[in-house]
């Protein structure tokens, strides 16, 4: 498994794990049928199905548009991971953001260099440019 792919199944987990924590406050905002979704997409991902990607998305627009109340507790990387409809959810800013984070994860990659995505992203949030790790 990648280490980006495995970075955000940690961070779906995070999700999972945050909501799961919240059901019982949440006064049925937070149902079973969510968090089995997010179960399902989670074993979609680690088990690499082609169907993963448009259900992990698919369980994102959900949430954005049905239960907006949850969006604090998914991690915006999510969104740019998943693409597609997710990508409506994210601000010029952020999806600027994570096209630079691309850019330099490739150039890392190509040579050969170990690139930390998490930092890199706290430094050009923090306005470093020219970053290479």
């Amino acid at each position: 498994m990648s280490e980006r792919l495995n970075d955000h199944i940690q961070l779906l987990y995070r999700v999972q794990e945050r909501l799961t924590n919240a059901q019982p406050q949440a006064g049925g905002l937070i149902s079973d049928e969510i968090l089995h979704q997010l179960a399902q997409v989670i074993d979609l991902l680690q088990e690499h199905s082609d169907s993963a990607y448009a259900r992990g998305g698919d369980w994102l627009v959900h949430i954005f548009t049905h239960v907006p109340q949850l969006t604090p507790a998914i991690d915006r990387d999510l969104l740019w991971f998943f693409g597609g409809e997710c990508l409506h959810f994210l601000t010029d800013e952020e999806i600027s953001l994570f096209q630079q984070l691309d850019e330099l994860e490739e150039e890392n990659r190509q040579r050969g260099a170990v690139f930390d995505r998490q930092i890199a992203k706290q430094l050009l949030q923090a306005g470093g440019s020219g970053f290479n790790a």
